[in-house]
C-alpha cells in the first residue's frame, strides 16, 4: 500500500544540526513501539538485557501507536547512553534506535493544505539555532515525515476551528490571517513586544466587533486578575517536578480559591523569595535582551508556522486565545529571567537559564491536556487583548 505523501512546508530562518550534547537522552521519557522492542531486544547481547516498561494507561490519544517506554538507568539516563553518545546508533546505525529517537527533534502538523515541519525546543541544537537551514534539508525532512506518518497515522480535524469562542473560522480564512501573523513575527524583523501583540490581535479579529475584556464578568480588579492568571500559568509550566508529572492542566480549583479571597495579592515563589507582578515590571533584563528576543521570537514563529498553538494543534483553543497564550509563554520566560536577576544570577548565566526554561516549557506543552473546565476558563481569561498586553509589558 502506498503511503499518503502530503505537501511539505518548511519554515524560514530556522536551522538545526545535532550538537551531540546528549541532553535528549537524559531525563526525557521515550515511548517505544512494539517493533522497537523486538528490534532492540534482538540487537542486545546477553549482558545487556533491554529494559522496557509497558504503558499502564494511555491518557493521550497521540500515543496509541506506542506500547512501551524505554527504561532508564539508575541516574535517569537512557540505558544506551555511552559517553554522551547512543551505543545503539554507534554499533548498529541510526535505524536501530527507537523510532521516536530517530524522529527527534523534528515534528510535523498535518493540515488540509499539507504537512508543516517544525522543531522541538527541547533540543540544544534548536535552542541555539545551530546548523543547516531546514530549507536545505528537504530530502531528509521528507524521510522524517514518512516516519512521522507511520508513528502518528491519524489526521487532526481542522474543520471546527474558531476565531474566538463561538465564532467559526474556515481554513482558508485562517491561512490569510496566519500569513500576516508570520510576517509580523518573522525572526528577522520582530522582537514580539506588546505593540506586536495588539497589531496581531487586530489582524486576527479583522472586522469582528466583540467585547473581549470580560473585566466586569470576572469581578476582580485587573491587577489582581493579571497576577492570579500569571501565577497559575507559571505553576502550570514550571512545576517543581516537571518530569514526574505526565499531565499538564490549568488549575481551575485554585483559580476559584484565589478569586474567593482577594484580601491579599498573590506572589510568585522563586528560589526562596517572593515577587509580585508590579515589582517585576520595573526590572530591566539588561544586556541579553536582544539575544533573548531572538530566541523567544523564533520559538513563537515556529509554533505559529506549525499551527501548534490553537485548535487541534493545542487543546482546542480558539485562534485568538491560542495566540494570546503563545505570547504569554514568552512573557513567563522573561519574568523568570527578571526573578533570576533579583536572586543574584550573573548576566552571563541568564541565556543558559532561558534556554533551560524553554526546554522545560516544551516538555510541559507536549503533555498539556486541558480539562473541559480548564479550557473554558482559559478561553475567558485569554481572549482579552488588554490583559495579555499588560502581562506582556510587565515582562518586557
Amino acid at each position: 500500500m502506498e503511503l499518503y505523501a502530503p505537501v511539505l512546508h518548511i519554515p524560514e530562518a530556522v536551522n538545526f544540526d545535532c550538537t551531540g550534547c546528549g541532553n535528549c537522552c537524559f531525563t526525557w521519557p521515550v515511548p517505544a513501539t512494539a517493533a522497537d522492542v523486538d528490534r532492540i531486544t534482538a540487537l542486545s547481547n546477553a549482558d545487556q538485557v533491554p529494559r522496557f516498561k509497558k504503558f499502564a494507561q494511555k491518557s493521550d490519544d497521540k500515543l496509541r501507536g506506542f506500547t512501551h517506554f524505554l527504561g532508564k538507568d539508575e541516574r535517569g539516563d537512557c540505558q544506551y547512553l555511552d559517553n554522551l553518545r547512543c551505543s545503539l546508533h554507534a554499533k548498529h546505525g541510526s535505524h536501530a534506535k527507537p523510532a521516536m529517537c530517530q524522529l527527534f527533534p523534528y515534528t510535523f502538523t498535518l493540515t488540509p493544505t499539507g504537512a508543516y515541519a517544525s522543531l522541538s525546543f527541547a533540543s540544544t541544537g534548536v535552542l541555539l539555532n545551530h546548523g543547516t537551514p531546514l530549507s536545505q534539508q528537504r530530502a531528509f525532512l521528507e524521510d522524517r515525515l514518512a516516519l512521522f506518518l507511520c508513528l502518528f497515522p491519524g489526521e487532526p480535524d481542522w474543520s471546527r476551528i474558531q476565531l474566538i469562542d463561538g465564532i467559526a473560522l474556515t481554513w482558508i480564512d485562517y491561512l490569510l490571517i496566519e500569513r500576516k501573523l508570520l510576517a509580523t513575527l518573522h525572526p528577522n524583523n520582530s522582537t514580539a513586544n506588546g505593540d506586536d501583540l495588539v497589531s496581531c490581535s487586530a489582524q486576527i479579529l479583522g472586522s469582528t466587533r466583540v467585547d473581549l475584556e470580560h473585566e466586569k464578568m470576572i469581578k476582580a480588579p485587573p491587577p489582581f486578575m493579571d497576577t492570579v492568571f500569571t501565577l497559575l500559568l507559571m505553576e502550570m509550566y514550571f512545576p517543581d517536578n516537571a518530569f514526574n508529572d505526565n499531565v499538564c492542566n490549568f488549575d481551575t480549583t485554585k483559580l476559584v480559591k484565589l478569586l474567593s479571597n482577594q484580601s491579599s495579592l498573590p506572589k510568585f515563589q522563586f528560589d526562596r523569595r517572593q515577587f509580585d507582578l508590579q515589582e517585576l515590571s520595573g526590572i530591566k533584563v539588561g544586556g541579553i535582551s536582544k539575544e533573548a528576543d531572538e530566541l523567544l521570537g523564533r520559538f513563537m514563529y515556529c509554533r505559529i508556522f506549525a499551527k501548534l498553538y490553537f485548535g487541534p494543534g493545542f487543546n482546542g483553543l480558539s485562534l485568538l486565545s491560542g495566540f494570546h497564550h503563545l505570547f504569554l509563554l514568552s512573557a513567563l520566560c522573561r519574568l523568570r529571567l527578571k526573578m533570576r536577576i533579583c536572586c543574584g544570577s550573573k548576566e552571563d548565566e541568564l541565556m543558559d537559564c532561558l534556554r533551560e526554561d524553554l526546554r522545560l516549557m516544551e516538555r510541559r506543552l507536549t503533555v498539556t491536556s486541558l480539562s473541559q473546565e480548564a479550557q473554558a476558563a482559559m478561553e475567558v481569561l485569554l481572549q482579552g487583548p488588554q490583559r495579555t498586553k499588560r502581562i506582556v509589558m510587565a515582562a518586557s
